[in-house]
């Protein structure tokens, strides 16, 4: 019992530690950085989910963490993330589609998009995507735009792959902890 309650200790320190750090600031400061620099609106950062095939926000322009959640199917980004490629999308206030739910939740219409992957450390995964909308003055990304934001991605390539990880471990110890649980209720009978 004292090297189980020893293991579980460890289980929760490990837990915290990983689910509390990262590089949340440094992703924040690009999303602060990124449409000054392209000049448009917001821009967000998307985690995926590869297990439950889900994408949410990391962190975005006037959003919190978590805020949108899409499936991989049915947005602009999770075909970005499936394609492993770049992505514009024009006149997107005149068309249907889950942007028009995430306005209506966000307060926010979106006219245009630029979306980009995030490629983990093998070339065969992305692990998220960044999403710049609404160029200025009602004008629209150019390939210039998408060629600075693939740059910005692979800096970012690093931090957005320790949340990517950080995220499968931290499902990972629950797992753990619930065999611990297990474990410690057939040394009770």
């Amino acid at each position: 019992m004292e090297r189980l309650d020893d293991l579980r200790s460890r289980q929760k320190k490990i837990d915290d530690t990983w689910k509390n750090t990262g590089n949340k600031p440094l992703l924040e400061f690009f999303i602060e950085l990124i449409p000054r620099v392209l000049d448009c609106e917001r821009c967000s950062i998307f985690i995926l989910d590869p297990e439950a095939n889900d994408i949410w926000l990391q962190c975005g322009t006037g959003l919190e963490e978590r805020a949108v959640s899409v499936h991989l199917d049915d947005s602009m980004v999770g075909r970005v993330i499936s394609s492993a490629s770049p992505l514009f999308e024009h006149n997107m206030n005149q068309r249907a589609g889950v942007h028009e739910w995430i306005d209506i939740q966000t307060g926010f219409v979106t006219h245009n998009a630029l979306c980009v992957p995030v490629k983990g450390s093998s070339e065969n995964t992305v692990t998220g995507a960044i999403q710049v909308l609404n160029k200025q003055p009602g004008s629209e990304f150019t390939h210039d735009d998408c060629e600075i934001l693939e740059k910005l991605a692979s800096h970012m390539q690093m931090n957005i792959e320790n949340i990517f990880l950080r995220q499968q471990l931290a499902k990972l110890l629950d797992d753990v902890g619930v065999a611990i649980k297990k474990i410690e209720g057939h040394l009770d009978q």
